[in-house]
Protein backbone atom coordinates (compact mmCIF):
# COMPACT_ATOMS: atom_id res chain seq x y z
CA UNK A 1 0.00 0.00 0.00
CA UNK A 2 1.22 3.45 -0.88
CA UNK A 3 0.41 5.45 2.25
CA UNK A 4 -0.43 9.09 2.07
CA UNK A 5 1.62 10.89 4.60
CA UNK A 6 -24.68 11.79 8.32
CA UNK A 7 -25.00 10.14 5.17
CA UNK A 8 -28.40 8.82 4.20
CA UNK A 9 -29.53 12.28 3.09
CA UNK A 10 -26.47 12.53 0.82
CA UNK A 11 -26.91 9.15 -0.84
CA UNK A 12 -29.09 10.18 -3.78
CA UNK A 13 -26.99 13.15 -4.98
CA UNK A 14 -23.77 11.19 -4.45
CA UNK A 15 -24.80 8.22 -6.54
CA UNK A 16 -26.35 10.42 -9.20
CA UNK A 17 -22.92 12.01 -9.58
CA UNK A 18 -21.30 8.56 -9.63
CA UNK A 19 -23.47 7.59 -12.59
CA UNK A 20 -22.51 10.78 -14.43
CA UNK A 21 -18.82 10.24 -13.76
CA UNK A 22 -18.95 6.65 -14.89
CA UNK A 23 -20.56 7.74 -18.13
CA UNK A 24 -18.56 10.90 -18.75
CA UNK A 25 -14.97 10.04 -17.82
CA UNK A 26 -12.56 7.43 -19.01
CA UNK A 27 -10.30 6.37 -21.83
CA UNK A 28 -12.81 7.41 -24.48
CA UNK A 29 -12.22 11.09 -23.69
CA UNK A 30 -8.47 10.95 -24.41
CA UNK A 31 -5.56 11.47 -22.07
CA UNK A 32 -5.64 13.96 -19.23
CA UNK A 33 -2.67 16.29 -19.58
CA UNK A 34 -3.32 18.98 -16.97
CA UNK A 35 -1.43 19.93 -13.84
CA UNK A 36 -2.49 17.36 -11.19
CA UNK A 37 -2.58 20.10 -8.54
CA UNK A 38 -5.63 21.52 -10.32
CA UNK A 39 -7.49 18.21 -10.05
CA UNK A 40 -7.11 17.84 -6.29
CA UNK A 41 -10.11 18.38 -4.04
CA UNK A 42 -10.06 21.87 -2.53
CA UNK A 43 -10.75 23.11 0.99
CA UNK A 44 -14.10 24.60 -0.03
CA UNK A 45 -15.22 21.24 -1.40
CA UNK A 46 -14.98 19.48 1.96
CA UNK A 47 -18.24 18.53 3.63
CA UNK A 48 -17.55 18.94 7.35
CA UNK A 49 -16.73 22.37 8.82
CA UNK A 50 -13.55 23.51 10.59
CA UNK A 51 -11.03 21.91 8.25
CA UNK A 52 -7.83 23.73 7.41
CA UNK A 53 -5.00 22.89 5.03
CA UNK A 54 -2.27 21.14 7.00
CA UNK A 55 -0.08 20.41 3.96
CA UNK A 56 -0.58 22.62 0.91
CA UNK A 57 -1.19 21.15 -2.52
CA UNK A 58 2.19 20.42 -4.07
CA UNK A 59 3.96 18.12 -6.47
CA UNK A 60 5.29 14.84 -5.07
CA UNK A 61 7.74 12.47 -6.71
CA UNK A 62 7.70 8.69 -7.11
CA UNK A 63 9.75 8.18 -3.94
CA UNK A 64 7.25 10.12 -1.83
CA UNK A 65 4.32 8.28 -3.41
CA UNK A 66 6.01 4.97 -2.64
CA UNK A 67 6.74 5.89 0.96
CA UNK A 68 10.44 5.37 0.34
CA UNK A 69 10.02 1.87 -1.10
CA UNK A 70 12.50 1.87 -3.98
CA UNK A 71 10.87 -1.09 -5.76
CA UNK A 72 7.46 0.60 -5.77
CA UNK A 73 9.00 3.89 -6.92
CA UNK A 74 10.77 2.11 -9.77
CA UNK A 75 7.51 0.41 -10.77
CA UNK A 76 5.71 3.76 -10.87
CA UNK A 77 8.36 5.16 -13.19
CA UNK A 78 8.22 2.03 -15.35
CA UNK A 79 4.44 2.37 -15.62
CA UNK A 80 4.86 5.89 -16.99
CA UNK A 81 4.25 8.21 -14.04
CA UNK A 82 4.53 11.78 -15.38
CA UNK A 83 3.60 13.89 -12.36
CA UNK A 84 1.65 13.76 -9.11
CA UNK A 85 0.30 16.09 -6.45
CA UNK A 86 -0.97 15.77 -2.90
CA UNK A 87 -2.83 17.88 -0.32
CA UNK A 88 -3.77 17.22 3.32
CA UNK A 89 -6.54 18.67 5.48
CA UNK A 90 -7.09 18.36 9.23
CA UNK A 91 -9.52 19.66 11.83
CA UNK A 92 -9.37 19.88 15.60
CA UNK A 93 -12.28 17.93 17.08
CA UNK A 94 -13.00 15.92 20.21
CA UNK A 95 -12.06 12.52 18.79
CA UNK A 96 -14.37 10.60 21.12
CA UNK A 97 -17.49 12.19 19.58
CA UNK A 98 -16.21 13.34 16.17
CA UNK A 99 -18.41 12.56 13.19
CA UNK A 100 -16.84 12.55 9.73
CA UNK A 101 -13.12 12.44 8.97
CA UNK A 102 -10.66 14.52 10.96
CA UNK A 103 -7.73 13.92 8.60
CA UNK A 104 -7.95 13.76 4.80
CA UNK A 105 -5.12 13.17 2.33
CA UNK A 106 -5.87 13.47 -1.39
CA UNK A 107 -3.51 12.48 -4.21
CA UNK A 108 -3.64 12.58 -8.00
CA UNK A 109 -1.09 10.78 -10.17
CA UNK A 110 -0.91 11.37 -13.93
CA UNK A 111 0.48 8.64 -16.18
CA UNK A 112 1.41 8.67 -19.84
CA UNK A 113 -1.28 6.15 -20.78
CA UNK A 114 -4.45 4.52 -19.51
CA UNK A 115 -2.69 1.14 -19.61
CA UNK A 116 0.19 2.34 -17.46
CA UNK A 117 -2.20 3.86 -14.94
CA UNK A 118 -4.21 0.63 -14.85
CA UNK A 119 -1.08 -1.44 -14.19
CA UNK A 120 -0.06 0.86 -11.33
CA UNK A 121 -3.61 0.86 -9.96
CA UNK A 122 -3.81 -2.94 -9.84
CA UNK A 123 -0.43 -3.17 -8.11
CA UNK A 124 -1.73 -0.71 -5.52
CA UNK A 125 -4.89 -2.73 -4.96
CA UNK A 126 -2.82 -5.80 -4.16
CA UNK A 127 -0.78 -3.79 -1.64
CA UNK A 128 -3.89 -2.24 -0.11
CA UNK A 129 -5.53 -5.64 0.39
CA UNK A 130 -2.31 -7.06 1.82
CA UNK A 131 -1.96 -4.38 4.49
CA UNK A 132 -2.21 -5.31 8.15
CA UNK A 133 -5.86 -5.40 9.21
CA UNK A 134 -7.13 -4.27 5.79
CA UNK A 135 -10.71 -5.16 4.90
CA UNK A 136 -11.72 -4.66 1.25
CA UNK A 137 -15.04 -2.83 0.82
CA UNK A 138 -17.09 -2.10 -2.29
CA UNK A 139 -17.59 1.47 -3.48
CA UNK A 140 -20.09 1.17 -6.29
CA UNK A 141 -19.15 2.60 -9.71
CA UNK A 142 -16.49 5.30 -9.69
CA UNK A 143 -14.36 6.17 -12.71
CA UNK A 144 -12.92 3.26 -14.71
CA UNK A 145 -11.62 1.13 -11.81
CA UNK A 146 -12.10 1.54 -8.08
CA UNK A 147 -11.24 -0.17 -4.82
CA UNK A 148 -11.44 0.65 -1.12
CA UNK A 149 -10.16 -0.73 2.15
CA UNK A 150 -10.90 -0.08 5.80
CA UNK A 151 -8.46 -0.53 8.68
CA UNK A 152 -9.58 -0.27 12.32
CA UNK A 153 -7.07 0.22 15.12
CA UNK A 154 -7.20 1.06 18.83
CA UNK A 155 -5.71 4.39 19.87
CA UNK A 156 -3.48 4.85 22.91
CA UNK A 157 -6.54 6.17 24.73
CA UNK A 158 -8.49 2.99 24.07
CA UNK A 159 -10.76 4.40 21.36
CA UNK A 160 -11.27 2.79 17.96
CA UNK A 161 -10.01 4.71 14.94
CA UNK A 162 -10.64 3.91 11.29
CA UNK A 163 -8.63 4.67 8.15
CA UNK A 164 -10.56 4.39 4.89
CA UNK A 165 -8.68 4.44 1.60
CA UNK A 166 -10.36 4.79 -1.77
CA UNK A 167 -8.22 4.41 -4.88
CA UNK A 168 -9.74 4.82 -8.31
CA UNK A 169 -8.65 5.38 -11.90
CA UNK A 170 -10.07 7.89 -14.35
CA UNK A 171 -8.38 7.29 -17.69
CA UNK A 172 -4.66 7.91 -17.17
CA UNK A 173 -5.18 9.43 -13.70
CA UNK A 174 -4.94 7.53 -10.42
CA UNK A 175 -6.71 9.10 -7.46
CA UNK A 176 -6.24 8.21 -3.80
CA UNK A 177 -8.14 9.63 -0.86
CA UNK A 178 -7.27 8.50 2.67
CA UNK A 179 -9.63 9.58 5.44
CA UNK A 180 -9.07 8.96 9.14
CA UNK A 181 -11.39 9.45 12.09
CA UNK A 182 -13.39 7.82 14.86
CA UNK A 183 -14.64 4.33 14.08
CA UNK A 184 -18.40 4.64 13.65
CA UNK A 185 -18.14 8.38 13.00
CA UNK A 186 -16.16 8.18 9.75
CA UNK A 187 -17.81 6.13 7.03
CA UNK A 188 -17.16 5.09 3.46
CA UNK A 189 -20.00 7.33 2.33
CA UNK A 190 -18.14 10.38 3.69
CA UNK A 191 -15.10 9.53 1.60
CA UNK A 192 -17.16 8.76 -1.52
CA UNK A 193 -18.54 12.30 -1.45
CA UNK A 194 -14.99 13.62 -1.61
CA UNK A 195 -13.95 11.11 -4.27
CA UNK A 196 -16.79 12.16 -6.54
CA UNK A 197 -15.95 15.83 -6.09
CA UNK A 198 -12.33 15.21 -7.00
CA UNK A 199 -13.42 13.21 -10.04
CA UNK A 200 -15.69 16.07 -11.08
CA UNK A 201 -12.66 18.37 -10.92
CA UNK A 202 -10.90 16.13 -13.42
CA UNK A 203 -13.88 15.88 -15.73
CA UNK A 204 -14.72 19.58 -15.62
CA UNK A 205 -11.33 21.35 -15.38
CA UNK A 206 -9.94 22.14 -18.85
CA UNK A 207 -6.45 20.77 -19.46
CA UNK A 208 -5.29 23.92 -21.24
Amino acid sequence: MRRAGGLARRALPVFALVACVAGCAGSGSGLYTGNPVRYLIALDQLVEPNFSVSSTAAFVDASALAGGDTAVAAALSHDGLHSAARVEFQRAEDFSIANGPIDIVATVERFGSDAGASTAYNADVRRLDGGSGATPISTGPLGDETHATSVVKTTSGGLSAVEITIEWRVGNLINIIVARGRYGGTRLEDVLVLANRQTANEVNVPDS
